[in-house]
C-alpha cells in the first residue's frame, strides 16, 4: 500500500530560501537539524556544488551554495519521506555511490530532491535557474557525503518491483 507523506516544508517556504542577508542565506532548519548525523553531513559537505561556492546559512543542520536566486540549499534532519507515489530515482556517481531521492518540482522552478530509505532526512532544492539543463547534479554532488555518513535502510521501487 502506497501512501505519501508531505514534506515539513511547504513550497511557498522554499521560495524564502535562498535570500540573502548580510551574506547569510536565510533557512529554516529542519524538525531533526540539532542530530548529530547531521553535523556530519553538513562539515563533510563539499566546498562547491555545480560549481557554486558554499555559503553561511542561518540555522543549524543546513548549507547552501551560490547566491540569489541560484542559490543550492541543503536541510539534514527533515521528514523522512514514508512509501509515496511521487517520482523516487537512484542516482549514481560512477564510483558505486547511490543515493535514492525523492523528486518535486514546486512552484517558481525549484526542484526538491528529498532522500528516501535514510534517517535523518535531507532535502536539497535547487532552482532551475542554477543548473537548467541538469538540476540533479545537485543531489549527485552530494551524494558522496550523504552515502558515507547515513546508511540505506530502504530503496525505491517501482510498480510491480517487490523488496
Amino acid at each position: 500500500m502506497l501512501r505519501s507523506r508531505l514534506l515539513a516544508l511547504p513550497a511557498a517556504g522554499l521560495m524564502a530560501l535562498a535570500l540573502v542577508s548580510c551574506g547569510t542565506v536565510q533557512v529554516p532548519p529542519g524538525p531533526d537539524a540539532a542530530n548529530p548525523t547531521c553535523a556530519d553531513i553538513i562539515l563533510g559537505a563539499p566546498p562547491e556544488v555545480l560549481g557554486m561556492t558554499r555559503a553561511e546559512t542561518s540555522s543549524q543542520g543546513t548549507a547552501a551554495w551560490g547566491s540569489g536566486a541560484d542559490t543550492i540549499v541543503l536541510r539534514c534532519g527533515v521528514t523522512p519521506p514514508g512509501p509515496t507515489t511521487d517520482q523516487c530515482t537512484t542516482l549514481a556517481d560512477g564510483s558505486g555511490v547511490e543515493v535514492d531521492w525523492i523528486v518535486r518540482e514546486l512552484e517558481g522552478d525549484v526542484f526538491l530532491y528529498t532522500t528516501y530509505g535514510r534517517e535523518p532526512a535531507i532535502d536539497v532544492s535547487v532552482p532551475r535557474s542554477a543548473a537548467p539543463d541538469q538540476p540533479s547534479g545537485a543531489a549527485l554532488d552530494l551524494s558522496q557525503v550523504i552515502s558515507r555518513t547515513i546508511e540505506a535502510t530502504d530503496r525505491c521501487i517501482g510498480p510491480g518491483d517487490t523488496q
